[in-house]
């Protein structure tokens, strides 16, 4: 479906560079990438299109601040408690792991055109976007997190021969679950809700865990 510009509405001043950002999320991932210009942005935020290069030097760079860094925040936010909230390394490891879903999938469902836009970017891996860049910052937050969670999961009794894929699993199957899930089902039948989707990939990480300590 085609997407609407936005009314022809006066915008607020010192609200401009956040109507292009939740644009651009939603073009980004209804259309793609390579299939939404500057101008589409710009008209769907109804701000002028030279007002876009006042805040971003270039598209690619608006994919960034729109995209990227928002599910990056609230990765390093789960890090930070992780490393230094003992008070939450202390819960069951089912409560930890839940919190860790849930956080993901809040941030998915409350933006799907962040989640589709990022499916996007990985499929099409824009010439003139740096992904591997992205790549390799995502690895040295997952670095970063890995030895503890090791030892979190040894003093459970939990084994996981590599803690890193579990998270890139837990991260992936949560994006992707909240994204696609809803579209195989058939209409008339009810897609299950958001905690029904968090209880159950908790329950999927939890009981895979367990199930190779076995």
């Amino acid at each position: 479906m085609s997407e609407q510009p936005a009314a022809k509405v006066r915008v607020k001043r010192g609200t401009a560079q956040q109507h292009l950002l939740d644009s651009a999320q939603q073009l980004f991932g209804d259309k793609g990438y390579r299939g939404t210009t500057t101008k589409d942005i710009a008209q769907h935020a109804g701000v002028s299109e030279n007002l876009i290069f006042r805040y971003f030097k270039s598209k690619s760079e608006l994919l960034l601040a729109s995209v990227v860094n928002p599910l990056f925040e609230v990765l390093q936010t789960f890090r930070d408690d992780w490393q230094r909230d003992d008070a939450f390394r202390a819960q069951p490891h089912q409560e930890v792991v839940h919190t860790f879903v849930a956080r993901i999938v809040d941030l998915i469902d409350s933006h799907h055109g962040l989640a589709r836009a990022i499916l996007n970017v990985l499929v099409e891996r824009p010439s003139d976007f740096d992904t591997p860049a992205i790549g390799a910052r995502f690895a040295a937050l997952l670095t970063d997190m890995a030895p503890p969670m090791a030892e979190f999961l040894g003093n459970r009794g939990l084994a996981a021969t590599n803690p890193g894929l579990v998270l890139r699993m837990g991260i992936i199957s949560a994006i992707t679950n909240v994204v696609l899930l809803p579209e195989s089902y058939g209409e008339g039948d009810q897609p299950p809700t958001k905690a029904v989707i968090v209880d159950e990939l908790t329950n999927f990480v939890v009981y895979g865990l367990q199930g190779s300590s076995s």
